[in-house]
């Protein structure tokens, strides 16, 4: 006749809330004399196995979804999907007692806690017809920071027809919302913004890079050794100035996470005036600069060129040539726009570029400009627009991981 577990076995194996080592060692101990106490214990060794597999690959998603910029329910409902899936995929005899996800954004960290009931057999005689087991996992998601800065034309071409404007506005939009959800995710993502016609605006900054004290704050590109790089202005080395010239009516905008500041520049955007896109190049590139540092506010400081930390990127986003330049010594706008972006990319920024129902010749240009041939990217309608602009958005987020 078996011997039964006494009262404070049968107590011990009772309270078993959470430490799966004492658990099994008290049943294998209870349970020694009945002959089969070894099946027993692998039964409740891989119910507890198969618990936390179940619960990492329920971090894993949970934090997938966590660097996708998914709301916390979202995050919380899939991890409990994954988790059910895996442990009963694995054949698993057990019941979920407990589920729950704890979230720290700022950190970067999810942490899943489960609990299943293991039902007992040789045990169940003596009054124990489960076991509590617990499971679990955390995943760190480790990111790196974003900053974009978006060049867009705006010349008078955009108005032809006047719904391709309408388009840049939808398409640049959203991808300020794919980038900036209002989830949050690790990492700090920070956007900017630079219009361009035959001109860039430089708005509240215009004195400061151009030594003036007067002037529409339009600005255009720059001679000497400065031409083609990122030193910062001074006077005698200042950003150029070209009165009567037609320039985007929004300013350029530093760095900033503030999705509605974004989404009102972009909805304010209007098309006029011929096309300088180098102009826009070298904003977009002095957007990014750390150089700059002295010239932007605090909160728009350029992070310094780490690409194990942060992600430097521009798109360039144009519908036509390129056909307006001021400082003959310099070249063509083709020319200075080449030689911008052969140099920014030397310093580690991402060129990212889309030709929008655009010639053959304009799309030459943009391709030598793009970091390879598949960051570049051409749109034949408004929707397409939209689609490259996501495109692209995905792309930064799939670069975020560390390397």
């Amino acid at each position: 006749m078996p011997l039964l577990p006494t009262d404070t076995t049968r107590r011990a194996l009772a309270d078993a809330r959470g430490r799966v080592s004492i658990p099994l060692a008290l049943i294998a101990s209870a349970l020694a004399l009945a002959g089969s106490a070894a099946l027993e214990y692998t039964h409740v060794a891989g119910t507890q196995s198969d618990a936390q597999s179940a619960a990492g690959a329920a971090a894993s998603t949970a934090g997938w979804a966590l660097g996708q910029g998914r709301s916390d329910d979202e995050l919380k409902v899939l991890a409990e999907r994954s988790f059910k899936a895996n442990l009963h995929g694995l054949g698993a005899a057990s019941e979920i007692d407990g589920f729950s996800v704890a979230i720290d954004r700022k950190g970067g960290l999810v942490k899943v806690d489960a609990r299943v009931k293991a039902p007992m057999f040789l045990a169940r005689p003596a009054g124990i017809p489960s076991l509590d087991l617990p499971a679990e996992a955390e995943s760190v998601v480790t990111q790196r920071d974003i900053e974009l800065a978006l060049v867009l034309d705006v010349t008078g071409s955009m108005n032809l027809p006047e719904s391709k404007i309408d388009y840049l506005r939808a398409a640049a939009g959203d991808l300020v919302e794919l980038l900036l959800p209002s989830a949050g995710r690790p990492g700090r993502v920070r956007i900017a913004l630079a219009p361009f016609s035959a001109a860039v605006n430089a708005g509240p900054y215009f004195s400061a890079v151009t030594g003036r004290s007067d002037g529409a704050a339009c600005v255009v590109e720059r001679n000497g050794t400065s031409r083609f790089a990122e030193i910062v202005p001074t006077s005698a080395s200042p950003i150029g100035y070209e009165p009567d010239v037609h320039c985007p009516d929004v300013a350029v905008q530093p760095l900033t996470s503030d999705k509605t500041l974004l989404e009102d520049k972009i909805a304010r955007l209007t098309a006029g005036g011929p096309g300088a896109g180098h102009i826009g190049a070298a904003w977009g590139w002095y957007l990014l600069s750390p150089r700059w540092s002295g010239i932007w506010p605090s909160e728009a400081t350029p992070a310094d060129y780490d690409a194990r930390k942060t992600i430097k990127a521009m798109l360039l986003m144009a519908d036509g040539e390129f056909n307006a330049a001021y400082v003959r010594e310099n070249g063509s706008s083709a020319v200075q726009t080449r030689e911008l972006c052969a140099n920014m990319k030397r310093r580690g920024v991402t060129v990212f570029a889309i030709g929008y129902l655009i010639g053959r010749s304009a799309e030459r240009l943009l391709q030598s400009c793009a970091s390879s041939s598949s960051h570049y990217f051409t749109a034949w309608s408004g929707p397409a627009l939209s689609a490259t602009f996501q495109a692209v958005g995905r792309s930064l987020t799939n670069l975020r991981k560390i390397p």
